[in-house]
This record gives structure tokens, C-alpha cells and sequence, in this order.
């Protein structure tokens, strides 16, 4: 696992917005987050909560604004520091003939080095995805799926973790459940910057951090 030292700024967005065309997608917004951090950002669907997490995965140029991520703009910081950053902004890329275990087993060989923990058993356990884990992806159903993607993406060190709805397709259960992982994530001294309509999230990311309240732009 790799950290930073409390209080090191890692996020810092500052007035950024995102325009396609004429149409603004994403209005004026600021973030700050350091390390140990959680930040919600929540609002309607179509407010921008996922444009936001794309400029600071540095996947897109804000069109007004600064977005600065470990000290660099988010679009080098994607290039140079992808070791310290984990996204899950998206399906998880999986390759179809390796099973669960084998795919966290991967993220550790890819890692040797430089992540000390959990093995991969307990990581499953923890996620209850133990009973799945010599399954190939397109064996899960849409909810184990998901989980997946977050165990994955939590599995990999990193300062900071873009998290874009975890909770989709998830029960209440499994909820709960992501909800612990996440919370093990910012006891580890990860920031994590999260889109979510899980109040629980919410809550959870709120006791760590601000909550970036977006309202749906005007068209």
C-alpha cells in the first residue's frame, strides 16, 4: 500500500467546469483533498459528478479552472504518477480465461515489491466474494461484477482512489459491505474521492472529508 503524509494536499480542483459544445456539463466546482481524506461528491444525475472525477483522473482538460493532482495538472499527473493513483471510473478491463483469484494474484505479481497486504484469500473474504473465487468474470452475476471491480481497484497500492459509483448494481448487503472496504481504505491513509447516490457512502466518506454538492447545470 502507498501513502502520503497526513496533510499533503492530493487533490486540489480549483473553479474547474467542463463544456461540450454550448452545453455546460460540469459548473464551476472546487475540491481539496489530502491524504487520510474522503471527499462524496453527489447531486442529480446529469450535475457533472462524473465529468468532475474524469478531470481529476486527468482523462479530460477542464475547460475553465486548474485541476492539480500530486502536485502536477491531473493530465501528467494520469502519465507520471499512474502508480499512485487507482480509478474505477468504468467497467474493469478483465481478461476472460483468468479467475478472480488469478486476477488479484496478477495485480501482486505486477506490484512484488511494493504492496504488503491483504493475500488474496482474505481480500475476497473480506469483500464475501471468497465463494466466487475460482470463477472467470463472465461466470459473476452483474452485482458480484461490480465487486470485483472495486476489490480490484482497492487491491493495487495507491495515494488516491477515484471511485465512480461503487455502489451500482450492488443489494443492501454488498452495500454495506462496500462501504467497509472503502472506510479500509481511508484507515489505510488513501484519499478517496468518490461520485455516489448511496447515502450510507455518503455518510462514511463525510466523516473523513468535505461532501461536493453539485447542482444540475443550466442547459
Amino acid at each position: 500500500m502507498t501513502s502520503e503524509p497526513a496533510g499533503d494536499v492530493l487533490v486540489d480542483a480549483v473553479a474547474v467546469t467542463r463544456t461540450y459544445g454550448t452545453v455546460q456539463v460540469l459548473a464551476p466546482t472546487s475540491v481539496r483533498l489530502r491524504a487520510g481524506q474522503g471527499a462524496a461528491v453527489v447531486g442529480p444525475n446529469g450535475a457533472g459528478k462524473s465529468t468532475l472525477l474524469r478531470l481529476v483522473a486527468g482523462a479530460e482538460a477542464p475547460t475553465s479552472g486548474t485541476a492539480t493532482v500530486l502536485g502536477a495538472p491531473a493530465e501528467r499527473a494520469r502519465r507520471r504518477y499512474r502508480d499512485r493513483i487507482a480509478r474505477l471510473l468504468g467497467p474493469v478491463p478483465a481478461y476472460p480465461d483468468l479467475t478472480v483469484a488469478e486476477h488479484l494474484r496478477l495485480v501482486q505479481v505486477a506490484w512484488a515489491g511494493r504492496y504488503p497486504g491483504p493475500e488474496v484469500d482474505e481480500a475476497l473474504a473480506a469483500a464475501t466474494l471468497d465463494r466466487v473465487r475460482d470463477q472467470y468474470p463472465a461466470e459473476l452475476s452483474s452485482g458480484e461484477t461490480q465487486m470485483f471491480a472495486l476489490v480490484a481497484t482497492l487491491y493495487r497500492p495507491a495515494s488516491l482512489v477515484l471511485l465512480d459509483e461503487p455502489e451500482q448494481r450492488l443489494d443492501a448487503r454488498w452495500r454495506e459491505v462496500a462501504r467497509e472496504l472503502v472506510l479500509g481504505a481511508l484507515d489505510q491513509g488513501r484519499a478517496v474521492l468518490a461520485a455516489t447516490h448511496d447515502p450510507g457512502l455518503r455518510e462514511v466518506l463525510a466523516g473523513r472529508g468535505p461532501v461536493v454538492e453539485l447542482a444540475e447545470p443550466r442547459r
